[in-house]
């Protein structure tokens, strides 16, 4: 493949000196565009990109530093490499053309040697530029593409587990209908009833936060605030999970201070956070642990603080920031780390942020999990 040859723009009044460059370059492979003077230069430039500028620095009117400053002002021409070439000999007229956006500077007469030194020097740079740039425009259409991909499986996700309620929501009519007729049943078949019911409940929370993650994620999602008193979510929830504790042996205790304040929050979400977490917490432990659900306000900071505690396996610390994230349950399981179901944890965390709030662990491998998080007492706190 033939290569391509490199434009130079010769910007000078002085017809013998455009004579002169123009018969050497052309020689050396270069292909040649002319201007008399600066807006001429300028006109050019912008009619077709060349590859450097040799730009005279004593010109009428516009000159060689106006020029420069102004390629140098314009974010299409602001990498052009430009050389200034002036019959001056001072530093301060060195130093103003370097000052005025200049890449290099030749004083006259030009040294042929020097001059395809300095070329070459700045070809060398503007070849890495234009790669750069490539490779940047590149990566943003590789990017519009993941993006594009990444909205389309979402809206394939939203709607396949939108979908899959309806035939769940008839599963559960049809678990609660024959559970309303358990003096037909034997004990084996009532107790496969229970638990299919409560599978098919498990899998409704799970779909719910999925849909609930991608609309928090994109803000469609409104907070519907009241107030209510934390203690009820608390209890509601231990007396929600109590069969699956007693299963599996584990304590639950409520412990809210005296005096804790009310909170202006969506009750129906910050129920189903406190689900999440005591579901988790269950899971983790083991036959004969304590669970603790507990609350605190501080009206000093206006804030209200929920904790539930468990005395299960822990979490090593490299994974306790990790477990939030909504692509980590998988990276999770593959290192052999027991996981929260589904994205629960990814749902508390985003649904706590929406609050105003923040959720975090402490834990350590072998003595439990805290999982805390505070909320603002009011809705005029969040941001």
């Amino acid at each position: 493949m033939e290569e391509k040859k490199r434009r130079i723009l010769l910007v000078d009044d002085e017809e013998l000196n455009v004579r002169f460059l123009s018969t050497f370059l052309t020689r050396k492979g270069f292909e040649i565009d002319v201007a008399s003077n600066g807006n001429d230069a300028l006109e050019r430039i912008s009619a077709n990109m060349p590859d450097v500028v040799l730009l005279d620095a004593m010109m009428p009117g516009m000159d060689g530093f106006e020029v420069c400053r102004r390629l140098r002002e314009n974010q299409a021409t602001h990498l052009l490499p430009v050389i200034m070439v002036t019959a001056l000999h001072s530093i301060e007229d060195e130093v103003r053309a370097l000052e005025s956006g200049a890449d290099d500077f030749l004083p006259k007469p030009i040294n042929n040697l020097e001059l395809m030194a300095r070329l070459r020097s700045l070809l060398r740079i503007k070849t890495l530029h234009d790669e750069l740039r490539e490779k940047k425009i590149e990566l943003e259409e590789k990017n519009k593409a993941l993006v594009e991909l990444q909205s389309l499986r979402d809206s394939l996700t939203q709607m396949v587990v939108h979908d899959l309620k309806n035939p769940l929501t008839g599963i559960m009519g049809c678990s609660e209908l024959l559970l309303t007729t358990s003096d037909n049943l034997s004990e084996r078949q009532l107790s496969i009833m229970k638990k299919m019911d409560e599978s098919a409940s498990t899998i409704l929370k799970m779909i719910t936060d999925i849909l609930d993650i991608s609309r928090i994620e994109e803000n469609k999602i409104k907070l519907r605030l009241e107030k209510f008193h934390i203690k009820e979510i608390l209890e509601a929830n231990a007396n929600e999970f109590v069969f699956m504790m007693q299963k599996y042996k584990i304590e639950s205790h409520i412990e809210v201070e005296a005096g804790t304040p009310d909170v202006a929050a969506d009750k129906d979400m910050v129920h189903r956070i406190v689900g999440n977490l005591l579901h988790n917490a269950i899971k983790h432990s083991t036959s004969g642990g304590v669970i603790t659900l507990s609350a605190r306000g501080d009206t000093r900071n206006g804030r209200m603080y929920v904790s539930i505690k468990d005395t299960g396996e822990g979490i090593p610390p490299e994974y306790t920031e990790k477990i939030f994230e909504k692509f980590a349950q998988a990276d999770l399981k593959k290192l052999g780390l027991k996981t929260d179901r589904g994205l629960g944890l990814t749902f508390c965390k985003l649904a706590v942020e929406a609050h105003g709030g923040k959720i975090w662990v402490d834990s350590q491998v072998g003595q439990g999990s805290n999982f805390q998080f505070f909320l603002p007492l009011h809705s005029t706190d969040r941001p």
